[in-house]
């Protein structure tokens, strides 16, 4: 176990760190926000200060910081529509000066930021900024990591594989508490399904901490796990479980009533009278495309896509492990299935019908990956599953194809957005060279990915197809 972990941490680890290493400042989405509220938690600036308007000219909340922090145009990239600049654009400065920064996370939970901030507080540029990344890919490799390990069979160590989206590798590697989030969910399900309730227990603490929504997923996981295996609510009275769990619930509950969040959320944006019917129309003509196309890769602030290829066979990939499951499985599994799928989809729904008309277009397919993954992680609990599996070696080799295949996926992914910056939105794949390099070269990115995705496939591939003992013993405790 102790192997597996070192193995898929590293593996994890490099993934997230080729994005940490690829992305120029604010490459991703809403990074600006996130480093800002980073270095002022590391500042003792719990709270914001004052209000001021960011690079897009939007009024928010602010904390005193220095220049250098952030580009003068950091917005320079996807502002422009639909030229799209590359990264070359951006306009750093060394200047220390103290003035007001913007931040729309400025009121967000502190612990993410207080995991990850220390080196933008040491060095507010974009050297802080490489190792902050660096620092939130480990976090959330370490919990992938512990759910690999803890799942040595096959089946259950694809389904961590594919819920490991190029998107989540992009926010692992970004300053941003979503990618941390949702590697929280992954272990907290693994663990409930495989009765490690120490690693629940941490899952737990951080998905109640880290985000607003994060107690809803916390609980609703939870309960999903729990109802699939047909373990009684009594196995979490323990220790190992409880303590963590009620720490993290205790905290949200006391962040939610120390800090306000409705006055970032609806300053400086005009928005036009719309209608629910007017919003439902705007989410059946591109919104729900929007969601799914996100979750798998989707990346920057939504204007750079990949491949529909790509997004299509990775989206075959999980229902190929998906859907044998519902077949196999029992009214439970089924059901645990269905409502992580269509409960996500749901959420997404109300969050459009709610924020749209206070902020416009609102709600992001990354967003509810915390429930989401379960329509993954489940599938490997159906009883009988690993043995019809392993009947056939034709469908013993699929899932080596499987893992195999998200190798040149994950690096694809991370080349065309490479190219978006280096080159240009239009421009051809090729992500080398251009008016922009990442501060290490293109090549060394490339090749963490490379070796990171390659790891993947290789624990896929040296892990046994076996019986699951998860349903069983959740059966005999019921019983």
């Amino acid at each position: 176990m102790r192997r597996a972990f070192l193995v898929a941490f590293a593996a994890f680890f490099l993934l997230g760190a080729a994005w940490a290493l690829a992305l120029p400042v604010n490459g991703t989405y809403d990074e600006k926000q996130h480093l800002v509220r980073a270095y002022a938690v590391w500042d003792a600036q719990w709270l914001p200060h004052d209000r001021t308007a960011d690079a897009s000219g939007i009024v928010t909340s602010a904390f005193v910081g220095p220049r250098s922090l952030l580009p003068e145009n950091a917005d320079c990239t996807f502002i422009d529509k639909p030229v799209y600049h590359p990264a070359s654009c951006l306009v750093t400065t060394g200047d220390r000066t103290e003035t007001l920064v913007p931040s729309a996370a400025a009121r967000y939970s502190p612990v993410y930021y207080a995991l990850v901030g220390l080196p933008l507080r040491i060095s507010p540029d974009g050297t802080g900024l490489i190792w902050a990344r660096l620092l939130s890919a480990a976090l959330s490799a370490a919990l992938l990591a512990a759910a690999v390990a803890i799942a040595p069979g096959r089946l259950e160590r694809l389904a961590v594989v594919l819920v490991t989206t190029p998107m989540l590798a992009d926010l692992a590697g970004s300053i941003n508490p979503n990618g941390l989030e949702i590697s929280a969910a992954v272990l907290l399900f693994v663990a409930l399904l495989h009765r490690r309730f120490a690693l629940a227990g941490v899952g737990a603490l951080l998905l109640f901490t880290v985000r607003d929504l994060g107690p809803f997923f916390a609980l609703a996981d939870i309960a999903l796990a729990l109802f699939v295996t047909r373990q009684h609510p009594r196995v979490l009275l323990r220790r190992a479980f409880l303590v963590p769990a009620a720490l993290g619930a205790a905290f949200a509950v006391f962040w939610a009533a120390v800090a306000s969040r409705s006055s970032d959320l609806d300053a400086g944006r005009p928005i036009p009278p719309t209608s629910s019917g007017a919003i439902l129309s705007d989410i059946a003509d591109g919104r729900a495309e929007f969601w799914a196309r996100q979750i798998i890769g989707q990346f920057n602030y939504g204007e750079t896509t990949i491949s529909i290829a790509v997004i299509g066979l990775w989206y075959v990939l999980c229902l190929a492990l998906v859907a044998p499951a519902l077949v196999l499985g029992d009214r439970r599994l089924r059901l645990g299935i269905a409502t992580a799928f269509v409960g996500s989809a749901a959420l997404l729904v109300a969050l459009e019908l709610y924020f749209a008309p206070k902020v416009g277009q609102f709600a992001h397919g990354r967003y509810v990956m915390p429930l989401g993954v379960g329509v993954i992680l489940l599938a490997p609990v159906a009883a009988g599953y690993s043995g019809w599996l392993s009947g056939s070696r034709w469908r013993e080799r699929a899932v080596l194809v499987a893992a195999a295949l998200t190798v040149p996926m994950q690096l694809y992914a991370l080349a065309r957005v490479m190219t978006r910056f280096d080159r240009g939105i239009s421009a051809g794949l090729n992500p080398f060279g251009g008016s922009w390099t990442p501060p290490l070269g293109s090549a060394v990115p490339l090749l963490c990915a490379l070796v990171g995705a390659g790891l993947l496939g290789v624990i896929v591939t040296r892990s046994s197809v076996r019986p699951t003992p998860v349903h069983s013993t959740a059966l005999t405790f019921s019983n």
